[in-house]
């Protein structure tokens, strides 16, 4: 995975070269994440409910929800307290529809990289949850690589680096992927910030 993996302004919005052998390694971290989520399941749920008013779309556990075992789910939903009781009571209130947010998000990033041909296109509209998406994907990827401090986000790199022509090890892929998400991530984020201050303009 060579290419500068940077998005780049074009017709409004923004577009980034990916090959299809490397969009067919992302779809696959997309699909895995989704399915960490809890699957497509809770994309139905939340389109269900948005045609109907949103006190009736409101699903709630019976019973306060317990954190996640993997440990990675438990880095894209975090306890909202120390304290485990008011955390678990917290989840029965948030943790469907914040589920239903992510997998929506990771669906915008799917399409995107789905329906590319020789260029990723990312529109304004969709920037913020694609953005979102290619976050909590490198958060699972971190989890999964023991990142914990910037000085391990090094070594991850220099890791993605070494990355040659020969068969690469599990680790190797991963923290080529995780570098290339890396790059898009902050890449597409700095358009986006780049963009607020002729909004601003726009709006005055």
């Amino acid at each position: 995975m060579s290419t500068p993996w940077t998005f780049r302004p074009d017709d409004g919005g923004w577009v980034v070269a990916i090959a299809p052998t490397e969009r067919a390694v992302l779809l696959d971290v997309v699909d895995e994440v989704v399915e960490l989520l809890g699957g497509d399941e809770s994309l139905g749920r939340r389109a269900r409910g948005a045609s109907r008013h949103p006190l009736d779309a409101l699903e709630l556990e019976p019973l306060p929800v317990a954190p996640p075992d993997d440990p990675a789910l438990r880095r894209l939903l975090p306890d909202a307290s120390p304290d485990a009781e008011v955390s678990a009571e917290f989840r029965r209130f948030t943790e469907a529809d914040l589920r239903a947010t992510k997998a929506a998000n990771l669906a915008r990033l799917r399409a995107a990289l789905a329906d590319a041909r020789t260029e990723v296109v990312v529109v304004p509209s969709e920037a913020p949850g694609v953005a979102a998406a290619l976050t909590d994907i490198r958060l699972v990827i971190s989890e999964r690589l023991g990142v914990r401090t910037d000085e391990d986000a090094e070594d991850v790199y220099r890791l993605a680096a070494e990355v040659g022509p020969q068969e690469p090890s599990p680790r190797h892929l991963l923290a080529a992927v995780y570098a290339v998400l890396t790059q898009l991530q902050e890449s597409l984020v700095g358009l986006m910030l780049g963009e607020l201050p002729r909004a601003r303009r726009e709006r005055g």
